[in-house]
Protein backbone atom coordinates (compact mmCIF):
# COMPACT_ATOMS: atom_id res chain seq x y z
CA UNK A 1 0.00 0.00 0.00
CA UNK A 2 2.76 2.30 0.83
CA UNK A 3 4.43 1.58 -2.47
CA UNK A 4 1.32 2.40 -4.35
CA UNK A 5 1.00 5.69 -2.65
CA UNK A 6 4.60 6.55 -3.21
CA UNK A 7 4.40 5.73 -6.89
CA UNK A 8 1.27 7.81 -7.18
CA UNK A 9 2.94 10.72 -5.50
CA UNK A 10 5.98 10.39 -7.75
CA UNK A 11 3.94 10.27 -10.90
CA UNK A 12 1.99 13.10 -9.61
CA UNK A 13 5.15 15.06 -9.05
CA UNK A 14 6.44 14.20 -12.46
CA UNK A 15 3.26 15.29 -14.26
CA UNK A 16 3.13 18.87 -15.26
CA UNK A 17 1.12 21.09 -13.26
CA UNK A 18 -2.28 21.77 -14.70
CA UNK A 19 -2.70 25.37 -15.69
CA UNK A 20 -4.92 27.48 -13.74
CA UNK A 21 -7.78 29.23 -15.47
CA UNK A 22 -6.87 32.65 -14.31
CA UNK A 23 -3.21 32.70 -15.67
CA UNK A 24 -4.01 32.40 -19.48
CA UNK A 25 -5.24 35.96 -19.94
CA UNK A 26 -2.00 37.69 -18.84
CA UNK A 27 -0.04 35.70 -21.38
CA UNK A 28 -2.35 36.78 -24.21
CA UNK A 29 -2.07 40.38 -23.12
CA UNK A 30 1.71 40.04 -23.05
CA UNK A 31 1.70 38.63 -26.57
CA UNK A 32 -0.52 41.41 -27.80
CA UNK A 33 1.76 43.97 -26.15
CA UNK A 34 4.81 42.45 -27.82
CA UNK A 35 3.05 42.45 -31.13
CA UNK A 36 1.98 46.06 -30.59
CA UNK A 37 5.52 47.01 -29.75
CA UNK A 38 6.81 45.25 -32.84
CA UNK A 39 4.18 46.96 -34.98
CA UNK A 40 5.00 50.31 -33.41
CA UNK A 41 8.71 49.72 -33.97
CA UNK A 42 8.07 48.75 -37.59
CA UNK A 43 5.79 51.69 -38.12
CA UNK A 44 8.38 53.96 -36.54
CA UNK A 45 11.06 52.55 -38.81
CA UNK A 46 8.75 53.03 -41.78
CA UNK A 47 7.97 56.59 -40.70
CA UNK A 48 11.67 57.23 -40.17
CA UNK A 49 12.52 56.00 -43.62
CA UNK A 50 9.58 57.88 -45.09
CA UNK A 51 10.75 60.99 -43.28
CA UNK A 52 14.26 60.49 -44.55
CA UNK A 53 12.97 60.00 -48.10
CA UNK A 54 10.78 63.05 -47.71
CA UNK A 55 13.74 65.08 -46.49
CA UNK A 56 15.77 63.82 -49.43
CA UNK A 57 12.94 64.76 -51.80
CA UNK A 58 12.73 68.14 -50.11
CA UNK A 59 16.48 68.53 -50.54
CA UNK A 60 16.22 67.57 -54.20
CA UNK A 61 13.24 69.90 -54.61
CA UNK A 62 15.24 72.73 -53.08
CA UNK A 63 18.08 71.99 -55.48
CA UNK A 64 15.69 71.85 -58.40
CA UNK A 65 14.12 75.04 -57.14
CA UNK A 66 17.51 76.68 -56.97
CA UNK A 67 18.36 75.41 -60.42
CA UNK A 68 14.99 76.64 -61.64
CA UNK A 69 15.59 80.01 -60.04
CA UNK A 70 18.99 80.16 -61.71
CA UNK A 71 17.43 79.26 -65.04
CA UNK A 72 14.73 81.87 -64.48
CA UNK A 73 17.40 84.42 -63.70
CA UNK A 74 19.28 83.47 -66.85
CA UNK A 75 16.08 83.70 -68.85
CA UNK A 76 15.35 87.07 -67.30
CA UNK A 77 18.85 88.29 -68.14
CA UNK A 78 18.53 86.91 -71.67
CA UNK A 79 15.13 88.52 -72.03
CA UNK A 80 16.55 91.83 -70.89
CA UNK A 81 19.36 91.52 -73.42
CA UNK A 82 16.87 90.62 -76.14
CA UNK A 83 14.68 93.56 -75.15
CA UNK A 84 17.71 95.84 -75.32
CA UNK A 85 18.65 94.40 -78.69
CA UNK A 86 15.07 94.72 -79.95
CA UNK A 87 15.00 98.30 -78.72
CA UNK A 88 18.25 98.98 -80.60
CA UNK A 89 16.88 97.27 -83.72
CA UNK A 90 13.65 99.27 -83.48
CA UNK A 91 15.65 102.45 -83.08
CA UNK A 92 17.76 101.58 -86.12
CA UNK A 93 14.65 100.58 -88.03
CA UNK A 94 12.99 103.85 -87.16
CA UNK A 95 16.15 105.69 -88.22
CA UNK A 96 16.29 103.73 -91.47
CA UNK A 97 12.61 104.40 -92.11
CA UNK A 98 13.23 108.08 -91.51
CA UNK A 99 16.21 108.02 -93.87
CA UNK A 100 14.21 106.04 -96.42
CA UNK A 101 11.37 108.54 -96.21
CA UNK A 102 13.84 111.40 -96.67
CA UNK A 103 15.48 109.60 -99.59
CA UNK A 104 12.07 108.87 -101.12
CA UNK A 105 11.15 112.52 -100.82
CA UNK A 106 14.44 113.58 -102.36
CA UNK A 107 14.10 110.94 -105.10
CA UNK A 108 10.55 112.05 -105.87
CA UNK A 109 11.68 115.66 -106.02
CA UNK A 110 14.68 114.84 -108.21
CA UNK A 111 12.63 112.50 -110.40
CA UNK A 112 9.90 115.09 -110.76
CA UNK A 113 12.42 117.77 -111.67
CA UNK A 114 14.17 115.38 -114.04
CA UNK A 115 10.82 114.42 -115.57
CA UNK A 116 9.88 118.06 -116.09
CA UNK A 117 13.28 118.76 -117.63
CA UNK A 118 13.06 115.75 -119.93
CA UNK A 119 9.51 116.63 -120.94
CA UNK A 120 10.59 120.18 -121.73
CA UNK A 121 13.41 118.86 -123.92
CA UNK A 122 11.01 116.41 -125.57
CA UNK A 123 8.55 119.20 -126.33
CA UNK A 124 11.31 121.29 -127.90
CA UNK A 125 12.53 118.29 -129.91
CA UNK A 126 9.03 117.55 -131.14
CA UNK A 127 8.53 121.18 -132.16
CA UNK A 128 11.81 121.23 -134.05
CA UNK A 129 11.08 117.84 -135.69
CA UNK A 130 7.64 119.03 -136.78
CA UNK A 131 9.06 122.22 -138.28
CA UNK A 132 11.82 120.36 -140.09
CA UNK A 133 9.31 117.82 -141.39
CA UNK A 134 7.18 120.55 -142.86
CA UNK A 135 10.14 122.46 -144.29
CA UNK A 136 12.33 119.67 -145.60
CA UNK A 137 9.97 116.73 -145.77
CA UNK A 138 12.68 114.49 -144.31
CA UNK A 139 10.51 111.62 -143.08
CA UNK A 140 13.37 109.31 -141.90
CA UNK A 141 14.81 112.10 -139.73
CA UNK A 142 11.40 112.69 -138.13
CA UNK A 143 11.02 108.95 -137.49
CA UNK A 144 14.46 108.82 -135.88
CA UNK A 145 13.60 111.79 -133.64
CA UNK A 146 10.32 110.22 -132.47
CA UNK A 147 12.00 106.85 -131.87
CA UNK A 148 14.72 108.51 -129.77
CA UNK A 149 12.08 110.31 -127.70
CA UNK A 150 10.20 107.05 -127.11
CA UNK A 151 13.41 105.35 -125.93
CA UNK A 152 14.09 108.21 -123.51
CA UNK A 153 10.57 107.91 -122.10
CA UNK A 154 11.03 104.15 -121.73
CA UNK A 155 14.10 104.80 -119.54
CA UNK A 156 12.05 107.04 -117.22
CA UNK A 157 9.44 104.24 -116.87
CA UNK A 158 6.73 106.40 -115.28
CA UNK A 159 3.01 105.62 -115.60
CA UNK A 160 2.02 109.20 -116.37
CA UNK A 161 4.07 109.03 -119.58
CA UNK A 162 2.01 106.22 -121.13
CA UNK A 163 -0.32 108.66 -122.89
CA UNK A 164 2.62 110.47 -124.49
CA UNK A 165 4.18 107.20 -125.63
CA UNK A 166 0.89 106.17 -127.20
CA UNK A 167 0.73 109.46 -129.14
CA UNK A 168 4.35 108.98 -130.26
CA UNK A 169 3.60 105.43 -131.45
CA UNK A 170 0.63 106.71 -133.45
CA UNK A 171 2.70 109.43 -135.16
CA UNK A 172 5.51 106.94 -135.88
CA UNK A 173 3.03 104.60 -137.57
CA UNK A 174 1.69 107.54 -139.59
CA UNK A 175 5.19 108.44 -140.78
CA UNK A 176 5.92 104.83 -141.68
CA UNK A 177 2.79 104.71 -143.83
CA UNK A 178 3.89 107.71 -145.92
CA UNK A 179 5.44 107.09 -149.35
CA UNK A 180 9.18 107.55 -149.59
CA UNK A 181 10.52 110.82 -150.98
CA UNK A 182 14.24 111.16 -151.64
CA UNK A 183 14.69 114.81 -150.79
CA UNK A 184 18.42 114.45 -150.18
CA UNK A 185 18.86 112.70 -153.55
CA UNK A 186 17.07 115.46 -155.44
CA UNK A 187 19.07 118.13 -153.62
CA UNK A 188 22.31 116.32 -154.48
CA UNK A 189 21.29 116.13 -158.15
CA UNK A 190 20.64 119.87 -158.24
CA UNK A 191 24.04 120.54 -156.66
CA UNK A 192 25.72 118.28 -159.23
CA UNK A 193 23.96 120.11 -162.06
CA UNK A 194 25.19 123.45 -160.74
CA UNK A 195 28.72 122.08 -160.44
CA UNK A 196 28.84 120.61 -163.96
CA UNK A 197 27.36 123.67 -165.64
CA UNK A 198 30.75 125.17 -166.46
CA UNK A 199 31.60 122.11 -168.55
CA UNK A 200 28.57 122.41 -170.86
CA UNK A 201 29.41 123.77 -174.34
CA UNK A 202 27.61 126.86 -175.58
CA UNK A 203 25.73 126.94 -178.86
CA UNK A 204 28.38 129.18 -180.38
CA UNK A 205 31.02 126.57 -179.58
CA UNK A 206 29.30 124.14 -181.92
CA UNK A 207 29.80 126.47 -184.89
CA UNK A 208 33.47 126.95 -184.19
CA UNK A 209 35.12 124.32 -186.36
CA UNK A 210 38.69 123.20 -186.06
CA UNK A 211 41.11 125.09 -188.30
CA UNK A 212 41.66 123.36 -191.62
CA UNK A 213 45.22 123.04 -192.84
CA UNK A 214 45.91 124.69 -196.22
CA UNK A 215 46.09 122.25 -199.13
CA UNK A 216 49.44 121.39 -200.49
CA UNK A 217 49.98 122.88 -203.92
CA UNK A 218 52.74 122.43 -206.39
CA UNK A 219 54.26 125.18 -208.42
CA UNK A 220 56.24 128.25 -207.91
CA UNK A 221 56.29 130.32 -204.77
CA UNK A 222 53.75 132.82 -206.05
CA UNK A 223 51.20 130.11 -206.76
CA UNK A 224 51.57 128.59 -203.30
CA UNK A 225 51.22 132.04 -201.70
CA UNK A 226 48.04 132.74 -203.63
CA UNK A 227 46.56 129.37 -202.63
CA UNK A 228 47.26 129.90 -198.93
CA UNK A 229 45.84 133.41 -199.07
CA UNK A 230 42.65 132.14 -200.66
CA UNK A 231 42.37 129.43 -198.00
CA UNK A 232 42.74 131.95 -195.20
CA UNK A 233 40.10 134.19 -196.77
CA UNK A 234 37.66 131.27 -196.87
CA UNK A 235 38.31 130.58 -193.15
CA UNK A 236 37.46 134.18 -192.29
CA UNK A 237 34.07 134.09 -193.90
CA UNK A 238 31.79 131.04 -193.43
CA UNK A 239 28.12 130.82 -194.28
CA UNK A 240 26.08 128.45 -192.06
CA UNK A 241 22.39 128.10 -191.25
CA UNK A 242 21.49 128.92 -187.61
CA UNK A 243 18.02 128.93 -186.14
CA UNK A 244 19.14 130.78 -182.95
CA UNK A 245 21.03 133.84 -184.06
CA UNK A 246 20.99 135.39 -180.56
CA UNK A 247 23.21 132.57 -179.27
CA UNK A 248 25.95 133.69 -181.68
CA UNK A 249 25.86 137.18 -180.22
CA UNK A 250 26.99 136.07 -176.71
CA UNK A 251 30.28 137.53 -175.69
CA UNK A 252 32.50 135.63 -173.21
CA UNK A 253 31.43 137.99 -170.42
CA UNK A 254 27.75 137.45 -171.24
CA UNK A 255 28.29 133.67 -171.35
CA UNK A 256 29.71 133.85 -167.82
CA UNK A 257 26.62 135.67 -166.55
CA UNK A 258 24.34 133.18 -168.34
CA UNK A 259 25.98 130.32 -166.49
CA UNK A 260 25.78 132.15 -163.17
CA UNK A 261 22.12 132.95 -163.78
CA UNK A 262 21.42 129.26 -164.37
CA UNK A 263 23.24 128.41 -161.13
CA UNK A 264 21.06 130.90 -159.25
CA UNK A 265 17.98 129.31 -160.76
CA UNK A 266 19.12 125.90 -159.58
CA UNK A 267 19.73 127.25 -156.08
CA UNK A 268 16.26 128.80 -156.08
CA UNK A 269 14.81 125.45 -157.15
CA UNK A 270 16.60 123.73 -154.28
CA UNK A 271 15.27 126.29 -151.80
CA UNK A 272 11.76 125.87 -153.19
CA UNK A 273 12.18 122.11 -152.82
CA UNK A 274 13.09 122.48 -149.16
CA UNK A 275 10.13 124.80 -148.65
CA UNK A 276 7.83 122.37 -150.42
CA UNK A 277 6.96 125.13 -152.94
CA UNK A 278 6.19 122.95 -155.92
CA UNK A 279 5.19 125.80 -158.26
CA UNK A 280 8.42 127.77 -157.77
CA UNK A 281 10.47 124.58 -157.98
CA UNK A 282 9.02 123.61 -161.36
CA UNK A 283 9.20 127.18 -162.68
CA UNK A 284 12.92 127.46 -161.87
CA UNK A 285 13.75 124.11 -163.49
CA UNK A 286 11.75 124.99 -166.59
CA UNK A 287 13.67 128.29 -166.80
CA UNK A 288 16.95 126.34 -166.60
CA UNK A 289 15.73 124.09 -169.43
CA UNK A 290 14.88 127.16 -171.48
CA UNK A 291 18.38 128.59 -170.94
CA UNK A 292 19.94 125.30 -171.99
CA UNK A 293 17.91 125.12 -175.21
CA UNK A 294 18.56 128.76 -176.00
CA UNK A 295 22.27 129.25 -175.25
CA UNK A 296 23.89 125.80 -175.12
CA UNK A 297 24.73 123.20 -177.70
CA UNK A 298 21.93 120.66 -177.40
CA UNK A 299 23.75 118.25 -179.71
CA UNK A 300 26.57 117.77 -177.21
CA UNK A 301 26.27 114.60 -175.04
CA UNK A 302 26.78 116.51 -171.77
CA UNK A 303 24.01 118.95 -172.61
CA UNK A 304 21.67 116.14 -173.63
CA UNK A 305 22.23 114.22 -170.37
CA UNK A 306 21.75 117.42 -168.33
CA UNK A 307 18.54 118.18 -170.18
CA UNK A 308 17.19 114.66 -169.56
CA UNK A 309 18.01 114.91 -165.86
CA UNK A 310 16.26 118.28 -165.58
CA UNK A 311 13.18 116.91 -167.30
CA UNK A 312 13.09 114.04 -164.81
CA UNK A 313 13.36 116.48 -161.91
CA UNK A 314 10.56 118.63 -163.36
CA UNK A 315 8.28 115.60 -163.54
CA UNK A 316 9.19 114.50 -160.00
CA UNK A 317 5.99 114.50 -157.87
CA UNK A 318 6.29 116.71 -154.81
CA UNK A 319 2.69 116.93 -153.66
CA UNK A 320 2.98 115.01 -150.37
CA UNK A 321 0.79 115.79 -147.38
CA UNK A 322 2.96 115.55 -144.30
CA UNK A 323 1.73 115.23 -140.71
CA UNK A 324 2.47 117.99 -138.22
CA UNK A 325 3.07 115.74 -135.16
CA UNK A 326 0.32 117.67 -133.38
CA UNK A 327 -0.86 114.68 -131.33
CA UNK A 328 2.56 114.10 -129.79
CA UNK A 329 3.07 117.81 -129.14
CA UNK A 330 -0.32 118.14 -127.40
CA UNK A 331 0.33 115.05 -125.26
CA UNK A 332 3.81 116.34 -124.31
CA UNK A 333 2.39 119.72 -123.23
CA UNK A 334 -0.33 118.07 -121.14
CA UNK A 335 2.07 115.69 -119.39
CA UNK A 336 4.57 118.50 -118.71
CA UNK A 337 1.89 120.76 -117.21
CA UNK A 338 0.65 117.92 -114.97
CA UNK A 339 4.22 117.19 -113.82
CA UNK A 340 4.84 120.86 -113.03
CA UNK A 341 1.63 121.10 -110.96
CA UNK A 342 2.40 117.93 -108.98
CA UNK A 343 3.06 118.50 -105.27
CA UNK A 344 6.56 117.69 -104.03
Amino acid sequence: MMQDNSQDSLSAALKPAAPERGSFRPQIALLISVLAVLVAVGFGIYQFRTLQNFKAEIGRSDKVKLDLQALQQDEANREQRLEARFALIEARQAEEQSQQAALSTMYDALTRNDTVRVLTEIEQTLTFASQQLQLTGNIPAAQAALTGIDQKLAQLNRPELIRLRQALAKDIDTLKALPTFDLSGITLKLDNLAGSLNKLPLAIDGFRGTPVAPPKTEGDQLTRFATELWHEMKQLIQIRRMDRPDAMLLSPEQAFFVRENIKLRLMDARTALLLRDEATYRADLKAVLSYLHQHFDTRAPQTASTTNLLEQLVNQPLALKLPDLGGSLAAARIVRSVAERAKP
